[in-house]
């Protein structure tokens, strides 16, 4: 018998079920395991009140990579242009990027972010 799943008790040897003294070291651990888990939530809760974008937070119909789809299919956005700079930036915030999305319709969508260009040109 190994020492290592033996105890002593009153002078006498009794062997232990190894899953019994992986569960005892569970516990002993579990204090770093349950901060861990708490960081975890902290870190999401602040991710859910956060404007950037997580992939796991984003709906798929306003997903970066779909809204730059969106951005670069129209023919009046070229990517040299400081326009193309302010739209990638503006709609890198996951909720104007579904502010773009829930208007449905490109060329609102470009009327709109004009009006937000312009209106971050004289802020």
């Amino acid at each position: 018998m190994s020492s290592n799943n033996n105890i002593r008790s009153s002078d006498k040897w009794k062997e232990i079920d190894p899953s019994k003294v992986w569960a005892r070291k569970k516990k002993t651990s579990g204090i770093g395991l349950q901060l861990l888990f708490m960081w975890d939530q902290l870190i999401e809760s602040m991710l859910t009140r956060s404007d950037y974008t997580s992939l796991h937070m984003d709906k798929k119909w306003c997903s970066i990579s779909v809204v730059m789809i969106e951005i670069h299919s129209i023919p009046e956005v070229l990517i040299e242009d400081d326009f193309h700079d302010f739209a990638t930036k503006y709609l890198s915030l996951r909720r104007k990027r579904e502010m773009w999305s829930s208007m449905r319709d490109l060329k609102n969508n470009l009327k709109w972010i004009n009006r937000m260009y312009a209106l971050s040109k004289h802020a």
